[in-house]
């Protein structure tokens, strides 16, 4: 099954296409169609809307007359234009299949907390009920990929649809659940039985979160005892917890602790180089308000469950400084062992001895992962205090890494370089390279150092930032994966921007939207198209961003590109985003998918970026 945006059906030569293995663009409904009508006078709104964001609007006059009935919302002029083509959408999930309209339902329901909130419980339910007509779920996927790992075979074209079908499945209904939990959290509880158990797990870590922030710690500790033996345990959440709870229930920690470490026996926790979300890190904690006994345990479990997975190494950066393991039981030594020592000061011993890694860490940082993340404890970080850590990854270095590393710090010797000479930090920058890593993972260091100029310069020699944003646009025009240079683009338009560069910031903007074009192109391709749900393609992230970036100073020209998208379906899922962004709606979290059966990698390729506000007022 191929989930597509507005495609209902499949034409009899998509169908023989399919049935050859071959890729299939499936034919647009003739809802598409209906919508592509709308389009043009929804933008035009849109223009009329910008145009007054910087008149403010008087409140509208409520009657004096009196009524027994409860009043209905008066709405603004603004909400006057932009809520119409909200319930336009809706009306227009109806029709559409279930991952789209569970998708359009969760993002009207944004919009229509300012419309008309009566109905976002209402909408945010449908939106997660839609999902359940969607086949697959984890333990069916899971059994036929254990099968194959099994034997020893490579997973199947089917069965890797079916996976990321399933993972669209997931980040639906979490989507949705995540919405609804703002509304109606009982609600929310009474569904986690019909979800997948991933998303069961992590709407149970967001609600004891939410729980122990508002110091309800016995529903904490009801919702953590929920969580399934199958499912992630929420290590992040279980951690505050045990933070926030009184000295008076020194039980209810140990009790937690000893759940975590069932937990981690069962599922045998990978090495987490951020800190603070596996179970060693709660040893560190808390070992002080543990039984020494059971301390002890602990240690030796996390240790003999490393060393049966010496094949992966650690790698840590911190403000204090790097260090590296090449394997997961070096790691662990190095961050259990200072706890250990307070313990049993032999075992220590031994255990050190055959670990030449450990050793030579530990004489640079004697207290362990502590000595370069001071906040692993057992309090509260205090405020303005950050972690000391900085980064990390699960196996050693590797020579992708060690570029992005040295052009990090290029690019930074260059930013400062321009405060007192920008035109000969110009001409450094030219000597990065354009682009490093893969599609799925790149950087553009050039295009960053240009930036980092502009940044600089923009107020002494406002002449050597244009020139900089204009080298920087350049040098981007041949990236290799124009989605991951976004970024750039987005930063260059907001500096010239601030600058008063207007004429600048509209070329910037454009030459990003060219960018975005290469990315639907790519997206729709007819031989190998994208089949991730059309509001997560790669093209559409980009078009909204963009489109966002630019309509913070010249929304006829922002308007002006939409128009050009000759993708009714593209336009559909942008007029909903900017009715949201005007309304002052909740934010979109950005999610972007990648999946094709050209693609190198059996996984989706995701990358999240923030929101950008909405228009100034």
């Amino acid at each position: 099954m191929c989930y597509r945006l507005f495609t209902t059906v499949c034409s009899r030569e998509s169908q023989t296409r399919l049935s050859a293995g071959l890729p299939v663009m499936l034919s647009a409904s003739r809802l598409a169609l209906a919508m592509k009508a709308a389009v043009p006078l929804a933008l035009a709104l849109a223009t009329f809307t910008w145009a007054q964001s910087s008149t403010p609007h008087p409140e509208p006059q409520i009657s004096k007359a009196h009524s027994t009935r409860p009043a209905k919302k008066q709405l603004s002029p603004k909400e006057q234009l932009w809520c119409p083509i909200l319930k336009s959408a809706l009306g227009s999930a109806a029709a559409a299949e279930p991952p789209v309209r569970s998708y359009l339902l969760e993002t009207v329901a944004g919009g229509l907390s300012k419309c008309d909130p009566r109905k976002v419980r209402t909408v945010l339910v449908d939106s997660f009920t839609a999902t359940l007509a969607m086949p697959e779920n984890e333990e069916e996927i899971n059994q036929r990929t254990h099968r194959f790992v099994s034997e020893g075979e490579r997973i199947d074209q089917a069965t890797l649809e079916a996976l990321y079908n399933l993972e669209t499945k997931r980040r639906l209904q979490e989507a949705a659940l995540r919405a609804l939990l703002t509304v109606d959290e009982s609600k929310v509880e009474s569904l986690l039985s019909q979800a997948e158990p991933r998303v069961s797990a992590e709407l149970l870590s967001s609600m004891i979160s939410s729980a122990t922030s508002a110091k309800k710690f016995d529903r904490a500790i009801k919702l953590l005892g929920q969580v399934g033996s199958d499912e992630r345990f929420p290590y992040r959440e279980a951690t505050e917890l045990m933070i926030e709870l009184p000295p008076t229930r020194d039980a209810d920690e140990q009790e937690i602790f000893r759940l975590a470490m069932a937990r981690d026996r069962e599922q045998h926790s990978p090495a987490q180089p951020s800190g603070g979300d596996d179970f060693a890190s709660m040893i560190v904690r808390f070992w002080q308000h543990i039984p020494p006994a059971l301390d002890l345990d602990a240690i030796h479990q996390v240790l003999d469950s490393a060393r049966s997975k010496d094949g992966s190494g650690v790698t840590l950066n911190a403000a204090s400084g790097n260090v590296g393991f090449t394997s997961e039981h070096d790691f662990r030594v190095f961050e259990l062992l200072p706890v250990l020592r307070q313990l049993d000061d032999d075992e220590a011993d031994k255990i050190l001895r055959d670990s030449q890694q450990a050793q030579i860490q530990l004489k640079q940082f004697p207290n362990g992962i502590q000595s370069l993340d001071p906040t692993i404890r057992d309090t509260p970080a205090k405020e303005g205090e950050k972690q000391g850590l900085t980064g990390g990854s699960v196996g050693p270095p590797n020579e992708m890494e060690q570029a992005f590393d040295t052009n990090k710090v290029r690019v930074e010797e260059i930013g400062r370089m321009a405060e007192d000479n920008p035109r000969q930090a110009i001409a450094a920058a030219a000597t990065l390279p354009e682009s490093v890593g893969k599609s799925w993972v790149a950087e553009f260091p050039r295009a960053q150092a240009y930036l980092a100029i502009a940044r600089s310069a923009m107020k002494k020699n406002p002449s050597a930032a244009k020139d900089a944003l204009e080298e920087m646009a350049a040098s981007l025009e041949q990236a290799p994966y124009p989605y991951h240079a976004m970024e750039n683009w987005i930063e260059g338009i907001a500096i010239a921007r601030e600058m008063g560069e207007v004429d600048l910031a509209v070329k910037l903007f454009r030459s990003g939207m060219e960018q975005a074009d290469k990315l639907r192109s790519e997206d729709a391709d007819s031989y190998d198209p994208n089949l991730a749900l059309k509001a997560w393609w790669p093209s559409v992230s980009a078009y909204w961003r963009l489109v966002q970036a630019a309509s913070r100073f010249s929304p006829r020209t922002a308007l002006e590109q939409v128009r050009g998208i000759k993708d009714p379906e593209i336009l559909l899922l942008l007029e909903v985003r900017l009715a949201n962004n005007a309304l002052g709606a909740r934010a979109e979290q950005s999610i972007t998918m990648f999946q094709k059966k050209s693609s190198p990698r059996s996984s989706w390729s995701e990358f999240r970026a923030p929101e950008i506000s909405g228009p100034e007022k």
